[in-house]
């Protein structure tokens, strides 16, 4: 049984996704860098790197909903979630190597 979210969410979804995502990316890459600058422990360093993954995650989910088509958006909405998605990768790929 296929869902349209776009009932659901009334096609509010993408749009408020792409109002906080780039929000939540700059928040972590702050926090990341503070605990870089400020702490020598390296095990504090998972936390940003959790929070990149569950934000890839979330743009993953989203840009696999357009594709199926539950989700309804521009094509400049689905671009800026597939660049969203490569920082957010990038970033978090960063960290890793950083932890590495």
């Amino acid at each position: 049984m296929k869902k349209n979210y776009n009932e659901i969410l009334d096609g509010k979804l993408v749009p408020k996704a792409l109002e906080i995502i780039p929000v939540l990316t700059v928040v972590f890459y702050i926090l990341y860098s503070a605990l870089k600058r400020f702490t020598d422990n390296v095990q504090l360093f998972w936390i940003p790197f959790v929070l990149f993954s569950s934000n890839f995650l979330i743009l993953l989910e989203l840009v696999y909903l357009i594709k199926t088509k539950q989700l309804n958006s521009t094509k400049k909405e689905f671009n800026n979630l597939l660049v969203q998605s490569v920082i957010n990768l990038g970033l978090a790929i960063l960290i890793i190597s950083y932890l590495v």
